[in-house]
């Protein structure tokens, strides 16, 4: 805890230790379960594996690195929180605390993002800036990687992972994922912090039994709640996180919708989304 007494070898165990399992079990016949050791679906899933970035994000300069120069690329997904599933049968893990494992060895000018996602020196719980990539001080724009809804295909081994950007850059939750009446695809979202906010991303295209990659491209809105404190009424809106709305624009540090998606939390507050206290699962009934 901390980095007390650890050395690079045992930051690159954590990252191995961290991330996704996918395993198949069998039901037995007396109703309990077990593993398939020798299963072809079981893998691993760490702050190792690479991880493709599609959507808005993908190839943004705020995305790019030493290791990744192009920004469509990334190792590894960490802080998995919870899940949510796709009408295609993929897996959706979220990720959650993600400025936990980042640090720096150096003072570094903390911008409005780093300071809204809590990213700063000596921030770090398990010392994973030994390895320069979680040092911010070194590389700046890696926290801005993490922080996505990662979609896993479980029934394709070789398949790669995907941090789907269109869904906004925050501590997710879960995410929780419905079809509406008109088939389109819709993935309500919570900010796992206080005073953070509730998201929805509505799809583009919808849903015809085959597409795949329908959370590529769709509206990302956040939540507006009107009514009183603690009367648990009232009425609510859901306001659009589209570069070019509603002050998500050059003035405000918006220049496309690449900007919206990481600095999700920014766009957010500019639009005058209802602080939450923790919304730590969303659910539809």
């Amino acid at each position: 805890h901390k980095g007390k007494n650890i050395n690079l070898n045992d930051v690159k165990y954590m990252q191995n230790s961290c991330g996704v399992s996918i395993f198949e079990v069998k039901r037995l016949e007396n109703g309990f379960y077990e593993l398939v050791k020798d299963s072809k679906y079981n893998r691993r899933i760490t702050a190792q594996t690479p991880i493709r970035i599609s959507g808005p994000a993908k190839g943004d300069e705020k995305l790019k690195t030493k290791a990744d120069k192009k920004g469509k690329l990334v190792y590894g997904t960490i802080n998995n929180c919870a899940s949510g599933k796709t009408p295609w049968g993929t897996y959706l893990t979220c990720e959650e605390n993600f400025n936990d494992f980042f640090d720096a060895s150096e003072e570094f000018s903390q911008d409005a993002s780093q300071k809204r996602y809590g990213i700063k020196k000596g921030a770090g719980e398990y010392g994973w800036s030994l390895d320069e990539r979680f040092d911010v001080s070194k590389n700046p724009n890696e926290p801005n990687r993490f922080g996505w809804v990662v979609e896993i295909d479980p029934y394709d081994p070789n398949s790669m992972p995907i941090k789907r950007t269109a869904l906004g850059r925050f501590k997710h939750e879960n995410a929780e994922v419905v079809l509406d009446k008109s088939s389109h695809v819709v993935v309500y979202m919570g900010d796992d912090e206080k005073h953070e906010f509730i998201y929805k991303f509505v799809s583009k295209n919808k849903y015809d039994g085959k597409a795949r990659n329908l959370l590529d491209e769709g509206t990302l809105y956040v939540a507006k709640f009107n009514g009183k404190v603690g009367d648990n009424k009232g009425s609510g809106e859901w306001i659009e996180l589209v570069h070019g709305k509603n002050g998500l624009d050059s003035k405000n540090g918006f220049n496309s919708q690449a900007d919206v998606v990481i600095n999700a939390r920014l766009a957010a507050s500019i639009v005058g989304a209802t602080p939450m206290d923790r919304p730590e699962w969303v659910a539809a009934d």
